[in-house]
């Protein structure tokens, strides 16, 4: 656990992605941002809504200063959750972060380009293809 609050305060931005395809799911990162801080102060609300968001969309630290936004030049990249799953129904929106996971994700766009529609990867069914690139490489190391 990293001194996340502390940085944040400093003026470092805070930006949340994923190192390996074990567990991708930036509803899991955002939230563990927030559960770190109050595991270390014992305190609730160490980051409001918007420092949460911020740290979601933040994508300076990526040399990206043309992402993170919504304006004209920008380049558009989008997620959109369902508000009707197990998980999320009766949350309410603004705090969509505290109950979504990846499995809620219905909509993806990438640089205007849309990725995910319907819960579907415009590529295929993402496990397969993974499986399919993946298994080859483990066979040359048994």
């Amino acid at each position: 656990m990293g001194p996340a609050r502390r940085l944040s305060d400093a003026g470092a931005p805070l930006s949340l992605g994923s190192d390996q395809h074990a567990v991708i799911d930036l509803f899991e990162e955002v939230r563990a941002l927030e559960m770190h801080e109050r595991l270390m102060s014992h305190e609730r609300g160490r980051f409001t809504l918007t420092g949460l968001h911020q740290a979601l969309v933040a994508h300076g630290s990526l040399a990206w200063p043309d992402a993170g936004a919504l304006a004209r030049g920008m380049r558009a990249d989008l997620v959109a959750a369902a508000t009707d799953s197990a998980r999320t129904a009766g949350s309410d929106p603004a705090q969509i972060v505290y109950s979504a996971t990846a499995a809620d994700v219905h909509t993806v766009i990438r640089d205007g380009e849309m990725v995910v529609e319907g819960g579907r990867h415009v590529l295929g069914d993402v496990g397969t293809l993974l499986t399919e690139a993946i298994d080859p490489l483990w066979e040359g190391l048994a």
